[in-house]
C-alpha cells in the first residue's frame, strides 16, 4: 500500500484519494453515524461531556472495526493516540472534532478542542518525519522506531450542525502538518468528504421533575 503523496496534485475524486490510503468512505461514514447514535443516549442529567465522549468512543470503535474486518488493519495505541493502522504500517487513522470550517475547500479548519502534545508530535512527524516512540497498549500492535519514523497519522475531522430536526456532519480525512498551542494551524493534506446527514432527532429521555411515589405496604 502506497502512502498518499502530500506533494501530488489533488484529484477531484475523493474516492481515489481514499483508495490510495487503503480506506473507503464506507469505512468512515458509519463511524459518524455510530457516534451520532451514541451521542443521543446522553441526557441532561449526565455529566456535561458525556455526549461528546460517547461519540468519540464510537468513532474510534467503528473506524477500527470496519478497517480490521475489511482490510486487515490493526488497532494501534501510538503515543497516547487511539488509532487503526494499515497492514504495512505506513498509514494510521484517528478521529478529531473540527470547527465550522471542516469540509470547506477554501477555509481550512482547526480542531474544536485543544489537543495534547501527542497530536503535536504526530503533526511534526508528518511534516518532518521525526521519530516517535510508541507506547504498548492493550494488545495493539507496536511500531518499531523505523515504522514510527515513517508512518502518516491522518484524522477523520468532523463538525456537527443541527438544522431543525436533522443533523449534518461536515467531515474530511486530513493530515496535520503543524500544531500550535494545541490547535492545528496547518494541514499537509486534506481529503474533503461528502456531508453526512441524519434525521429523526429525538430529545433524550428525562426523568420528571417531581418525586417518584412508590407505595410500600406496611405489615
Amino acid at each position: 500500500m502506497a502512502v498518499l503523496s502530500v506533494a501530488a496534485p489533488e484529484p477531484d475524486d475523493y474516492r481515489a484519494q481514499l483508495a490510495a490510503l487503503g480506506t473507503k468512505l464506507e469505512y468512515l461514514h458509519p463511524a459518524l453515524r455510530a457516534g451520532e447514535i451514541a451521542r443521543r443516549t446522553a441526557t441532561p442529567n449526565h455529566p456535561a461531556n458525556t455526549a461528546g465522549t460517547r461519540a468519540y468512543q464510537e468513532h474510534v470503535r467503528i473506524i477500527r472495526e470496519t478497517h480490521i474486518r475489511n482490510e486487515g488493519w490493526k488497532p494501534l495505541l501510538h503515543d497516547h493516540l487511539e488509532l487503526v493502522c494499515s497492514p504495512d504500517r505506513t498509514v494510521a487513522i484517528g478521529v478529531m472534532v473540527g470547527d465550522a470550517a471542516t469540509g470547506e475547500r477554501m477555509n481550512p479548519p482547526r480542531n474544536l478542542h485543544r489537543r495534547g502534545e501527542a497530536t503535536k508530535r504526530v503533526a511534526e512527524a508528518n511534516a518532518a518525519q521525526l521519530e516517535i516512540f510508541p507506547m504498548p497498549g492493550r494488545g495493539e500492535i507496536v511500531l518499531s522506531a523505523e515504522e514510527a519514523d515513517g508512518i502518516q497519522v491522518w484524522f477523520l475531522v468532523s463538525y456537527r450542525v443541527l438544522l431543525g430536526e436533522k443533523v449534518r456532519i461536515h467531515n474530511e480525512l486530513s493530515l496535520p502538518g503543524k500544531v500550535v498551542k494545541g490547535y492545528v494551524k496547518k494541514w499537509k493534506k486534506r481529503i474533503l468528504l461528502p456531508v453526512f446527514e441524519m434525521d429523526g432527532i429525538e430529545p433524550p429521555y428525562e426523568d420528571g421533575g417531581g418525586e417518584i411515589d412508590i407505595p410500600v405496604p406496611f405489615r
